[in-house]
């Protein structure tokens, strides 16, 4: 239910791991065992992983933008920013990359326009900056302004 908030909350750099099939229990087992927050709009989840003794986060507002204030609230996080570390699809980390070594890779118009490029160790995944980035960049700067 929160794919969108873990992925940019990868994008922000944190290690988040997101299992939308998983059930509570095995997924309280994961966080126990991996010593990980649970974030989640899940009455019944959050109940049951405080009381496993689990960092948990029961967000109460709708909106991505609010959901991402309350985040940053409970951990008491001064701002967001972006942070070029984990792949926003499979959580892996992401290093930065030489064009000529992806360069069939990406579309022409990219290779034609951009420098800098990251790819996932796993999932092998491209990145660079684009106008993705760059309305991200907006949003980050709302949530920043109400932080």
């Amino acid at each position: 239910m929160l794919g969108t908030i873990a992925k940019k909350l990868r994008i922000f750099g944190f290690d988040c791991k997101y299992h939308n099939t998983m059930n509570d229990n095995d997924l309280i087992l994961a966080a126990k065992k991996e010593n990980r927050i649970i974030i989640t709009r899940d009455s019944r989840l959050a109940a049951n992983a405080v009381q496993s003794h689990i960092t948990t986060i029961e967000l109460e507002t709708d909106t991505e933008k609010e959901q991402l204030v309350e985040i940053a609230h409970k951990i008491n996080l001064e701002k967001f920013s972006i942070d070029y570390s984990r792949c926003s699809l499979c959580n892996g980390m992401l290093e930065q990359v030489e064009k000529y070594a992806i360069i069939e890779k990406i579309p022409p118009r990219i290779a034609e326009s951009v420098e800098k490029f990251w790819q996932c160790k796993d999932c092998n995944h491209i990145y660079w900056v684009g106008t993705h980035i760059r309305n991200l960049e907006k949003l980050i700067a709302e949530i920043n302004g109400i932080i």
